[in-house]
């Protein structure tokens, strides 16, 4: 059976949304003023997609990332030609003709579906139809998903939230005026028209791999007209589907209250989000839970806030969703679910140790701890490690109406909190020291190879006009490298080991060192001029930064700015150089220790 329905009555972020949760099966297919798209669901993940009447292939977008030359395809499409009926997808055709890689050819598809997603989500009119029973392939092909190995799958909510972000970073340059290119022009066909063959039957038979990486410039391009009896899609019913799942020790009563309470939450924007997404920025919640209830209430609610909500209970997962979302520049609010009673994945002891994990990989990620009351003693821990909040959530009790109208008041204490922390995340990404600060501290989190010194380096140089870094010795510092001092910033480090420091006699150097604290401020110190401004000259103003870094219970390193001859400016964001430094020297002894760990392991 098929449901069908209008996106001026639900947008299509909300349905793929819907689609994920509920890990449906089946072909999303939409037909707009522009044309025709689909988009293959297998259990709530992406295995493929048809952008608009084929105008984008599947082979040309793997020709335009290089991944194989143009005379592959032009081969493979021939072969395919000759194997008549017994032809297989072109994707594996390439594959066994070893003209590509598994790895490329996934990478090719998520690009395909990331361009029909980027294109779908701007459409607020047009009819959507999801046949839960097959995969449309051909005229002569239906493939029952019922039999499909589940071996394959895109994550539907990282794909789109991907997809979100190039649509909003291409509706920013439209409203700024700067030229955008289609997807159309930048994967215009490669293959002349007379070479590629006609539709022809496919094999009976596609296998997992056919259909994730499958032929999917031979996806029939004709939508099934709604038959009668095919249903209207209804939100609310995917939400009663849930409940009587998961609240099934509840009343009918409580149950449709809740079912009110999640179709009033959901569609206070509707078929708007396309082209009203407020701020135009993506925004994402990472939930760590075990609780369906739980997950698929915050998930909904969420969605008229234009956050995505992506949800983990294994820890290697939670740590992967995170690197995916902090590698395309969508860093997620990271919310950790109540310590599970009775059930064993998530318990005290693994969301203790995960909250800790994570917040040491990425400590600029904000985090919100949720805990039943009473449990004082997890709340004042929770504060303790770093959490931004800690929500007190009710125990649901089979039976008990009161838990409904609790777990209603908390949901919606939950979305103001983190609506309120969003909207504080937007005006401090505003500010471009803190941007730079996120950027350096993804760095010494793993995400650059640069050294530590060398970002440390580079997040004072963009403070300051010249920036150098000492390493600290028992009698004297010595140079390292610097920024804008003997060469203009922009032509990169270069290297000042000829500085050098005594620490014999005091100093404001000395004392930076011994203190273990920043020191900014003016400064006539004698060794500055005698041992550094001798060499690159004295600065117009006398206010300098002195930044040391501890490692290991000790400072092994001095990073130096002054203004050159510029004025010194108003504020300085010493915070922020406090921050990064002991993040520089958590890093420094991280990859001291990895080293150690290496070198025996070679032993």
């Amino acid at each position: 059976m098929a449901i069908t329905g209008e996106l001026e009555q639900l947008h299509i972020v909300d349905i793929i949304q819907l689609l994920n949760t509920t890990r449906k099966s089946g072909t999303f297919s939409v037909r707009g003023e522009k044309g025709e798209s689909r988009i293959i669901f297998s259990n709530g993940c992406i295995v493929g997609a048809s952008h608009l009447n084929n105008k984008v292939r599947i082979g040309t977008v793997l020709v335009k990332m290089r991944a194989i030359t143009a005379s592959d395809l032009t081969l493979a499409l021939d072969a395919q030609k000759k194997a008549g009926k017994d032809r297989k997808p072109l994707i594996n055709t390439l594959i066994e003709k070893g003209k590509l890689r598994r790895e490329e050819a996934a990478k090719g598809l998520k690009k395909l579906i990331e361009i029909v997603l980027v294109e779908m989500i701007g459409w607020k009119k047009g009819t959507f139809i999801l046949d839960s029973d097959i995969v449309l392939v051909s005229p002569e092909c239906s493939y029952p998903l019922s039999e499909m190995e589940q071996e394959i799958g895109l994550d539907a909510q990282m794909l789109l939230m991907d997809a979100l972000r190039i649509y909003d970073e291409r509706e920013r340059d439209r409203e700024s005026g700067k030229p955008v290119s289609s997807d159309e022009e930048l994967f215009g066909d490669v293959v002349p028209p007379e070479k590629r063959q006609e539709e022809t039957p496919a094999h009976p038979v596609i296998t997992a791999d056919d259909l994730g990486l499958g032929d999917l410039d031979h996806l029939e391009r004709k939508i099934p007209e709604v038959a009668p009896e095919d249903e209207v899609f209804d939100p609310a019913e995917i939400h009663r589907q849930k409940i009587r799942e998961t609240l099934s020790g509840f009343p009918a009563e409580d149950q449709e209250a809740f079912v009110a309470f999640l179709e009033r939450s959901s569609i206070s924007r509707g078929g708007t989000a396309g082209r009203q997404r407020k701020n135009k920025q993506t925004k994402g919640i990472l939930l760590f839970s075990e609780d369906e209830f739980i997950t698929h209430s915050v998930m909904t609610i969420c969605k008229a806030e234009d956050v995505l909500v992506f949800a983990a209970d294994g820890e290697e997962e939670f740590l992967r969703i995170i690197d995916q979302c902090v590698r395309i520049h969508v860093p997620p609010v990271l919310v950790f679910d109540d310590p599970a009673k009775s059930e064993k994945i998530v318990t005290r002891e693994k969301i203790v140790g995960l909250r800790r994990r994570a917040m040491e990989s990425y400590p600029e990620l904000a985090v919100i701890q949720v805990a039943s009351t009473p449990d004082d003693g997890f709340t004042l821990l929770s504060y303790r490690d770093g959490a931004r909040a800690v929500l007190p959530k009710p125990r649901r009790g089979e039976g008990k109406a009161a838990s409904i109208s609790d777990t209603i008041a908390f949901l919606e204490v939950f979305r103001s909190y983190v609506t309120a922390l969003f909207e504080e995340q937007t005006a401090r990404s505003a500010d471009p020291g803190l941007q730079r600060l996120r950027e350096s501290v993804r760095a010494l989190g793993g995400h650059s190879k640069e050294s530590p010194s060398l970002v440390l380096l580079g997040y004072l140089a963009s403070v300051c006009e010249r920036a150098i870094t000492f390493t600290v010795r028992s009698s004297e510092l010595t140079g390292e490298r610097a920024l804008g001092v003997f060469a203009e910033k922009d032509q990169g480090p270069t290297s000042v080991s000829r500085l050098g420091v005594p620490l014999k006699g005091p100093s404001v150097f000395r004392d930076a060192i011994e203190k273990g604290t920043l020191f900014y401020g003016d400064s006539e110190d004698e060794s500055l001029k005698k041992y550094l401004f001798d060499a690159i000259g004295a600065p117009l103003s006398p206010a300098i930064v002195l930044l040391p870094v501890r490692s290991r219970g000790k400072v092994v390193m001095l990073a130096y700015g002054d203004f050159g001859m510029k004025e010194a400016p108003p504020r300085m964001p010493v915070d922020l150089l406090d921050i990064l430094a002991a993040q520089t020297g958590l890093a420094m002894e991280n990859a001291f220790y990895h080293a150690q760990l290496t070198k025996g392991a070679r032993t």
